[in-house]
């Protein structure tokens, strides 16, 4: 039993405007169950995101001998190369997006692989972003030694 407040589906449906207001007003987590094991958290998005600050998208800056930048984001295992370092940028970011789509469009499958599974929470801060903007300021580019 968690420390949440929990509900059954059921009540949560008959309950949502107030659970919401609860989530939402008040800042509280609802723990929403159905069955036995199947649960669902009912968590504001704003507190998610500072949640998941936690996890930062940090890539590293490698200067080709042709001049080309290549950014290598190790815990997801991404490289990209650009002839710039916002060109590079740029890339990660279409790398990102692309990513994020495709692990939560097929997520029953990378949850069970166990190289992929930690990708989950720096992937939904990807998508949890409004522009690409955005998830480019996410992105913490360090020189490679």
């Amino acid at each position: 039993m968690s420390m949440l407040p929990e509900l059954n589906l059921t009540a949560a449906r008959n309950n949502f405007s107030s659970l919401y207001d609860q989530a939402y007003r008040e800042y509280n987590p609802i723990l929403i169950k159905r069955r036995r094991d199947e649960e669902v958290l009912m968590l504001r998005r704003d507190l998610v995101q500072d949640t998941l600050r936690a996890y930062p998208l940090q890539a590293q800056e490698v200067q080709e001998p042709d001049s080309s930048v290549t950014l290598v984001m190790p815990v997801l295992e991404l490289v990209v190369n650009g002839p710039t370092r916002d060109k590079a940028v740029d890339e990660l970011v279409t790398e990102l997006k692309a990513y994020a789509r495709d692990f939560f469009a097929q997520s029953a499958l990378f949850f069970h692989a166990p190289n992929r599974r930690h990708h989950f929470p720096y992937l939904l801060r990807v998508l949890l972003c409004n522009s690409d903007e955005e998830i480019r300021s996410l992105i913490e580019v360090e020189n490679a030694a």
